[in-house]
């Protein structure tokens, strides 16, 4: 059997932890854990604005998949999670669903609103994927492409956008805002 490549082996730790129950399938119920592990860590209601854009980014985008998969389907196993995701043409047909949840994200993590996240503000981010700055220091500063000591929406799209579509690495930084660590 052939190796599988960086993209491929990405999905499939990204299915690992959205299969939060461990039952072998993703299903929407998976993604509403991930929103309501965000509103949790944030201290935010399932009212506020901020946790309704994270799960209409996430409603959309589990949408997209569905639209990859068999019809009917309403949970989507390893395997076709994968395809699905590698169908769904983020790089094409449909990139908002990528720049809607990084968005999303941002919005969350600005927590002082000036429209730019510090190493502060990232720090507490990754207590919702329980992951502290000690277990990788350096993985602001490349999320923070442009170097100025700060990640803008900006950074987090193109993250987002080079953890599904380059097949270049297994690391890419942008898996931290998917669980992917």
């Amino acid at each position: 059997m052939a190796p599988l490549d960086p993209i491929t082996r990405r999905l499939r730790l990204l299915f690992q932890v959205l299969d939060s129950d461990g039952d072998g399938f993703v299903t929407w119920s998976d993604h509403e854990r991930i929103v309501e592990t965000y509103a949790a860590v944030y201290g935010l209601t399932a009212d506020d604005p901020r946790i309704q854009a994270l799960e209409r980014a996430y409603w959309a985008q589990w949408l997209g998949l569905l639209t990859q998969s068999v019809p009917g389907r309403e949970r989507l196993d390893q395997d076709g999670f994968v395809a699905a995701h590698r169908a769904v043409g983020y790089d094409s047909d449909r990139p908002e669903l990528l720049e809607n949840l990084a968005a999303a994200i941002f919005r969350l993590m600005d927590t002082k609103g000036d429209k730019r996240v510090s190493g502060e503000e990232f720090t507490a981010y990754l207590a919702v994927w329980g992951v502290t700055g000690e277990q990788d220091p350096g993985v602001f500063e490349r999320l923070d492409l442009d170097r100025d000591a700060f990640i803008s929406q900006r950074e987090i799209a193109r993250s987002l956008r080079a953890f599904h579509l380059h097949n270049d690495n297994l690391n890419t930084p942008g898996g931290i805002f998917l669980g992917v660590y």
